[in-house]
């Protein structure tokens, strides 16, 4: 019989080596709020302190004239300062056009006017005059502002407001569009016709063909609704009603198209570019399915 022969040598004991505490990261993050806590503690009176001196500008909420105003020409920006300690404080803005990757420097810096009179509180408006300059098409700007105590020596940051500056000649395509269209306008209002007369757009007689026409107000819309439309011809109705998007809905008949403009758009032309954008768009619609005819429309 084979014999088994087991080895009884038993390894030395050693003395048990506990390992080294090491702080995981939850504890790290732990210290580390606590040492950020301590030296907010110690400094906060000087911080706070230094926060009071601030001053912040912002725009005035009005949401029926937003910051968007037509190029070359002085415009006022509304603007609340809010300005705890106002005395001895003064304010500087300046004007930036603002790029993709850029910011430049239009003018130099205009002096903001406001009452130091502490009374006033620390809600303090006014209308702050700002000259823009000629653009050639829809571009951003932002007014920056800055603040100083008086006997300090650095400025410290105060606000920004961004601006949307429209070219003046917003509607020369419609303009162009004009003269080349038999363009009529039937308008309760008159929103329409003074905007064509400010504009210079010509507007066609009654004794031109039928080729566009625009109607406003619940008479005029009355009225489109029991005339039938010819042959070719566009009609455009304005639907002036609150919505949160413009609505463009476009019938295509057997003779000719109608075109239904839902948004609250006709008591904002002449001061809203972004209505007069929104009124060309509707003209780049007409453009692609009118043609032209011969000559100038009288």
């Amino acid at each position: 019989m084979r014999s088994l022969t087991y080895d009884k040598r038993v390894p030395p004991i050693r003395p048990t080596r506990f390992p080294r505490w090491v702080p995981s990261q939850w504890h790290s993050a732990r210290l580390a709020k606590g040492a950020l806590l301590f030296v907010a503690l110690s400094f906060w009176p000087a911080v706070a302190e230094s926060f009071e001196s601030l001053a912040l500008v912002t725009t005035r909420p009005n949401p029926r004239e937003p910051n968007r105003f037509l190029a070359d020409r002085t415009v006022t920006v509304p603007v609340l300062i809010h300005a705890p300690r106002p005395e001895g404080l003064t304010i500087r803005a300046e004007l930036l056009q603002l790029t993709s990757s850029l910011s430049s420097r239009i003018a130099g810096e205009l002096e903001v006017p406001f009452s130091a009179d502490p009374a006033a509180g620390s809600g303090i408006e006014l209308d702050l005059s700002v000259a823009l300059p000629a653009v050639s098409r829809e571009t951003g700007f932002e007014l920056r502002f800055r603040s100083r105590r008086q006997g300090d020596r650095a400025w410290q940051p105060a606000g920004r407001i961004p601006l949307r500056v429209y070219p003046v000649d917003l509607l020369s395509p419609v303009r162009a569009w004009a003269q080349s269209h038999p363009l009529r306008a039937e308008d309760d209002h008159g929103s329409l016709i003074e905007l064509f007369r400010q504009q210079q757009i010509p507007v066609a007689g009654r004794s031109s063909p039928r080729g566009v026409t625009l109607y406003a107000g619940s008479r005029a819309l009355l009225k489109q609704a029991l005339l039938p439309l010819g042959d070719n011809e566009t009609a455009v109705l304005f639907t002036e009603r609150e919505t949160e998007i413009p609505h463009f809905l476009i019938d295509r008949t057997g003779r000719g198209t109608t075109v239904r403009v839902e948004m609250r758009l006709l008591d904002r032309l002449a001061t809203d570019p972004l209505a007069q954008k929104i009124f060309l768009e509707v003209f780049q619609l007409l453009r692609e399915q009118t043609p032209p005819t011969k000559g100038n429309i009288r």
